[in-house]
């Protein structure tokens, strides 16, 4: 029984360690010479309720990709203005550390391999075609590619190639193997264009004044207050899908670094808007913005290849093609990890014809991989972004918990307990 994950991203290597955990041979095939995607700049592990969907996560055996990050955390429970509580680890240790455990678990993976086409007999796949003319075979096959097309996207939708973290230049386009059969929609920009670019930016600590890298490496965060002479990006920031944040006067009137691990990272929230004009900010005179390369010119345009699934994350037009991250809808992090852990396990059951995990909807990660998959079947739910974090979208799905005890209580009533850690074949 094998497992051929593509993709070595946060879903990816979730995806890679819950097959082999469920006794599949795994083989994790990644396109740049590094694992760990946009997780090499996130630098965000926890934030906000998202820590009680952890708990629940942890409760079914998954979520290894946090364990990392705390080991290589920096700052825990950071308070930042507006009350959100957030943890931060180490961006440059994280490859390092990801490759690490997969050779502790014995999985196989290949970098600065990219897949360029499949063998198929009907709907079901055979074998992957590398692009150096190998053929990777194996029972059945994840998508963890992400929802990014690179240069085509960029060069149509955004602002160009800016050479951020997915380096199409020097390891080709990203691409998955879903959307080379089936159709796949996009996230739409405000103005009903498909595509929306990316926001946080990353800057060397060593180029804030002496105060601010004392202050960001002793509290994990500053927050300074916007310049009247700072110019808004307006145009970047509604390609980055999200005009509310205009309205949202802490970061319309804040710019908030956080420590990262040598670098500094201007909030997700923040760095569409004043990018452009940070060295007007005190303390930042110097600053220089290193990823992406291009500075403040934009960021990549990303979720244009969505796949339709079901819940057990199964890909609609295969036989056996199961998919992960934002491959799967426009999630965040969390999302990645839990929809990783769930493809990877039911990758394992559907090759063993054991039938697929479908998580129960009053579960937090059950109701949200529903409602996603629901969305994104709507122009509607196609403008916005889903995020395990946000408290009030848990709360109108009905499954917001704060009592780790009874999340632990439920999965246990649900006999899933350390499901994603038991042995199938």
């Amino acid at each position: 029984m094998k497992v051929v994950v593509i993709g070595g991203g946060p879903s990816g290597f979730s995806a890679a360690m819950t097959s082999k955990r469920a006794g599949a041979d795994v083989a994790l095939i990644e396109r740049t010479d590094a694992l760990g995607g946009f997780g090499l700049i996130a630098g965000v592990a926890m934030r906000g309720s998202a820590a009680s969907v952890l708990t629940e996560e942890k409760a079914l055996g998954g979520a290894d990709y946090f364990d990392i990050c705390d080991s290589i955390a920096i700052h825990k429970r950071i308070i930042l203005p507006g009350g959100d509580c957030i943890s931060t680890y180490n961006v440059t240790k994280l490859d390092s550390r990801m490759q690490a455990t997969l050779k502790e678990a014995n999985i196989m993976f290949m970098l600065r391999n990219s897949v360029v086409n499949m063998e198929m007999v009907e709907s079901k796949i055979i074998a992957v075609l590398l692009q150096d003319g190998r053929s990777i075979s194996g029972d059945v096959f994840i998508d963890a590619t992400g929802a990014t097309e690179g240069p085509q996207a960029c060069n149509t939708w955004g602002r160009g190639c800016v050479d951020c973290i997915y380096r199409c230049p020097t390891f080709g386009p990203p691409g998955g193997i879903v959307e080379k059969r089936v159709k796949t929609v996009s996230r739409l920009q405000i103005n009903g264009k498909p595509g929306i670019i990316g926001t946080s930016v990353l800057i060397p600590i060593s180029s804030l004044s002496l105060a601010l890298q004392r202050e960001v490496s002793d509290k994990g965060y500053v927050s300074i207050p916007v310049p009247h002479d700072a110019i808004m990006d307006a145009d970047r920031m509604m390609k980055a899908g999200a005009p509310e944040m205009l309205r949202n006067d802490i970061h319309k009137q804040n710019v908030i670094l956080l420590d990262v691990g040598g670098f500094i990272k201007i909030t997700g929230l923040g760095a569409p808007m004043w990018a452009a004009s940070l060295r007007s900010f005190p303390g930042l005179e110097d600053s220089f913005i290193t990823q992406p390369a291009s500075g403040a010119i934009g960021h990549a345009v990303a979720w244009t290849t969505m796949a339709f699934r079901n819940n057990s994350l199964k890909v609609d037009g295969f036989e056996n093609l199961f998919c992960a991250g934002t491959k799967s809808g426009p999630i965040c992090l969390l999302g990645a990890v839990v929809t990783g852990d769930l493809a990877g396990y039911n990758a394992v059951s559907w090759g063993l014809r054991l039938g697929c995990l479908e998580l129960p909807k009053t579960f937090a990660v059950g109701a949200f991989i529903n409602y996603v998959g629901r969305q994104i079947k709507t122009k509607e739910g196609l403008t916005k972004g889903y995020s395990l974090k946000d408290t009030q979208l848990l709360k109108e799905l009905r499954v917001h918990k704060e009592d780790n005890d009874d999340i632990i209580r439920m999965v246990h009533k649900a006999r899933l307990k350390d499901i994603y850690r038991t042995k199938l074949c």
